[in-house]
């Protein structure tokens, strides 16, 4: 599509606006002007294009002061199996993008789900490339839609957290191409998505952000991306050769390799400014594709609690949770007389993972209120059982009574204020001078506020800070860190946190004030985490709430200290004492049913004895509500598992060669990526991909296929046999019979996901490309049809074939 096609901008005008700059002026394009923006062009009416985070809501460029709605996370849109909801999802991402003032989206995470530990894999959609590739299309032009870019990231291989910014993935041309380019490779080609984002980590020994292979030759050239390669943030490592590679802009601002520093490089001959002219055109093309104009740019965010939203929110972490198994107790019976709710999970579910796709919520809701609400007349009680939290957690709600008044000032002996915000918590950052007056250079800021303890004792409080700040407590200096010691907080420019112990009594109410003073950084900030004291007899008041309930609804998983950006998870295991928890209250009550609250698969040594497993992801702010809805049977479960389930992690054969040694990672699997290496060696999961159950049955009839040379469309009728309405999720499958060994031996090519009523039937139709029966050629470097013989599988979940037929792409199907 052209400019004038996209924008009604001519690409005439752009062109003679391209020829009419001074190197200077085109090599400081390449740099973000700050940490969220590209800078204005003035001369061309352009103003500054604003970036945000997702890829699961807005972050916004504040942190503290921008609230939004937290959707599920990605493992959870995976989960859905359901391409129109994930079109939706990235409409209303769109929309929520544009009532912020943000222009280019970086999201969606597209990267393949190797292993489960990894930090980040709670952000991408699967472990499969098929699904991932058909969920990110349709999120994409869902954003794409109302205007708004998106960035899909990280190109490419960028799968674990370990030595994230220097670990080299070496990974073998086939599996390349087959498992980890083709959800980028659909995202450029058939989502037209506007910018990529390369990865920290390197690919077979060269930085992904210096990998002209990777984004010249095959993104730029043989895919023909026409967008904006973006490096992920502080993601460039060395002069020139980024730029020479393909990085089009480099980010955040100010600019350590690109920006200024390219017009030495022209001149001296190192960048041919024909490279410089090139990210340029790019760069004009994105930002006049957006409609940036020079006031539009400057557009305060609008908070904005979207009643159509919040549904949408509802339906995708219902249309997510998977109902592993279940003996009958769901959904809930009517004549109980008391449920249990119980996990350190429970009371408020985990929203999402840690790190930059974390959003502030607008609100935060309890699955224990939820069923109150909607159990009338049954006596719902709560305990947490044991606690998981890594060290002081984020002061949140639970313990913050009112928002934070923020007020800013030139300095922390001034004392009329500049401006003033409200400050959602106890973290503060920003990479914008906050308000008029004051400017990165130098500025200070007090937060005051009230906090009461949920228990009596001594609690922990942490600081960590960019310049000197401190905490103080009724008046009284608690935390001082006026000395810093330089840690790795806020985004790396923070200090080490400082810790104090204070006692504290429950419901009391105390005032607390933060001040700090920062300058000379681009980036300003605080945060103010608390860790309550220990209680002792948690355990045993949850054995004694589970043995006098009818029924127990136990919650474990993950927080976002443990499922987090820049960390990746040791094992697979619960962490603190949930699996004593899990196995106390088994024996207790086995009317148990175990729900998993976490974005990446955990060990399930207990689901044999548990009444039912169910796994909600991390569901965003509305998947209390959505839980509730499907423990009562106001809806069901309509998720798909994304993910295989290991019984043990040992059982994920990429798992063996991480983390690597030496700088590199070898992805020795191959092919192998998580249910193509159980099929292939005969692994028993706990749970297959693809697994998922509903409150009804379906039954499969006899396909009809039709070969038409190498595309092949094929019809099986699915009915609803159960007494209830309900999803399914048609999996077709491929096998190569004559593949034995050497290739997996199936792979997921297409699917659907159909909703019938109670005795409905519905002829489904799946149909195959030629890229569905392709193999990549290693030796000639290209897309490969030798076989002709296969099967089709039609299934239920990876280990549940239905039907199969044989198919021979040299003559039409019988």
């Amino acid at each position: 599509m052209s400019l004038v096609e996209e924008t009604g901008t001519p690409a005439s005008a752009l062109e003679d606006g391209l020829l009419q700059m001074s190197i200077e002026d085109k090599a400081g394009l390449t740099a973000g002007d700050d940490v969220w923006h590209l800078a204005a062009v003035p001369g061309l009416g352009l103003g500054r294009l604003a970036m945000s985070d997702g890829p699961s809501g807005l972050r916004g460029e504040r942190r503290g002061l921008s609230r939004a709605l937290a959707f599920p996370c990605g493992t959870a849109v995976g989960a859905t199996w359901d391409v129109d909801l994930a079109h939706r999802y990235g409409q209303a991402l769109g929309g929520e993008a544009l009532d912020h003032g943000v222009q280019l989206l970086l999201g969606p995470t597209v990267c393949i789900a190797r292993t489960p530990v990894a930090g980040r894999t709670f952000e991408g959609f699967s472990e499969d490339p098929w699904l991932t590739s058909a969920l990110a299309v349709a999120y994409i032009r869902g954003v794409q839609s109302r205007g708004v870019g998106c960035c899909v990231k990280h190109f490419a291989c960028n799968d674990q957290e370990h030595e994230r910014m220097s670990i080299s993935a070496v990974v073998a041309e086939g599996a390349l191409r087959e498992i980890h380019l083709p959800a980028f490779e659909a995202a450029v080609k058939q989502a037209g998505v506007w910018a990529v984002m390369s990865a920290y980590n390197g690919l077979n020994g060269e930085p992904c952000s210096e990998n002209e292979v990777l984004l010249t030759r095959i993104l730029k050239e043989e895919w023909g991306f026409d967008g904006v390669v973006i490096s992920d943030w502080l993601g460039t490592y060395h002069p020139v050769a980024p730029a020479l590679a393909g990085i089009d802009v480099e980010m955040p601002g100010p600019a350590r390799y690109m920006g200024h520093h390219l017009v030495e490089a022209v001149r001296s001959g190192q960048l041919p400014e024909a490279t410089l002219d090139h990210s340029v055109r790019r760069i004009l093309h994105l930002i006049d594709r957006a409609g940036v104009g020079l006031v539009g740019a400057e557009r305060r965010h609008v908070e904005l609690d979207d009643p159509d939203r919040r549904a949408l929110a509802r339906e995708i972490a219902t249309g997510a949770t998977v109902l592993l198994s279940n003996d009958g107790i769901l959904p809930f019976q009517t004549g109980l007389r008391r449920v249990a709710v119980i996990g350190p999970n429970a009371d408020h579910l985990q929203t999402g993972g840690g790190g930059s796709s974390l959003v502030l919520p607008l609100r935060e809701s309890s699955l224990v209120d939820e069923l109150r609400q909607s159990m009338t007349g049954v006596d719902v009680v709560y305990e947490p059982g044991c606690r998981i939290d890594r060290g002081a957690a984020p002061l949140d709600s639970r313990v913050a009574k009112s928002k934070f008044r923020l007020q800013y000032f030139t300095g922390l002996d001034s004392t009329d204020a500049l401006g003033e915000d409200s400050l959602w918590g106890g973290t503060f950052i920003t990479t914008s001078p906050p308000c008029a007056g004051v400017t990165m250079d130098g500025f200070a800021v007090r937060a005051r506020g009230s906090i009461a303890a949920s228990v009596s004792g001594t609690w922990q409080f942490s600081l960590a800070n960019t310049g000197r700040a401190k905490v103080l407590l009724d008046g009284a200096v608690v935390v001082d860190n006026s000395a810093p010691i330089p840690g790795d907080s806020i985004y790396g420019y923070g200090s080490a946190p400082v810790t104090a112990d204070v006692d504290l009594v429950a419901g009391v109410d105390r005032e607390v004030l933060i001040e700090m003073e920062t300058g000379g950084l681009p980036v300003g900030g605080f945060s103010l985490a608390l860790r309550a004291p220990e209680e002792p007899g948690l355990m045993e008041r949850a054995e004694a709430a589970a043995r006098d309930a009818d029924a127990v609804v136990l919650v474990v998983g993950n927080d976002p200290e443990w499922e987090t950006e820049g960390k990746d998870r040791p094992d697979i295991k619960l962490f603190g004492a949930q699996a004593e928890l899990v196995d106390r209250v088994l024996a207790a009550n086995p009317r148990t049913i175990v729900v998993v609250n976490a974005g990446a698969p955990v060990e399930m040594p207990w689901a044999d004895r548990a009444a039912a497993n169910l796994v909600t992801w991390f569901p965003g702010e509305e998947g209390a509500a959505a839980l509730a809805g499907i423990l009562t049977g106001a809806t069901e479960p309509g998720g798909r598992l994304p993910l295989t389930f290991p019984k043990r992690l040992e059982d994920v054969r990429a798992h063996h060669s991480y983390p690597g040694a030496n700088g590199t990672v070898v992805y020795s699997e191959g092919l192998m990526v998580g249910y193509r290496h159980f099929d292939d060696a005969g692994v028993e999961p706990a749970y297959c991909f693809g697994h998922g159950l509903t409150y009804t049955t379906f039954d499969y009839g006899t396909p009809s296929v039709e070969v038409d040379g190498r595309s092949v469309r094929a019809v099986i009728p699915v009915t609803n046999i159960g007494a209830r309405d309900g999803t399914e999720v048609v999996q077709l499958y491929v096998g190569r019979p004559d593949s034995a060994g050497v290739r997996p031996p199936q792979e997921l090519k297409a699917f659907e996901k159909i909703r019938l009523a109670a005795g409905e039937t519905a002829a489904v139709a799946l149909q195959l490309d030629a890229r569905s029966f392709a193999t990549w050629d290693e030796a000639e470097h290209a897309w490969k049809h030798g076989e002709t013989a296969f099967e089709l599988l039609f299934a239920a979940s990876s280990r549940d074939v239905r039907q199969r037929a044989r198919i021979d792409l040299t003559r039409p199907a019988a």
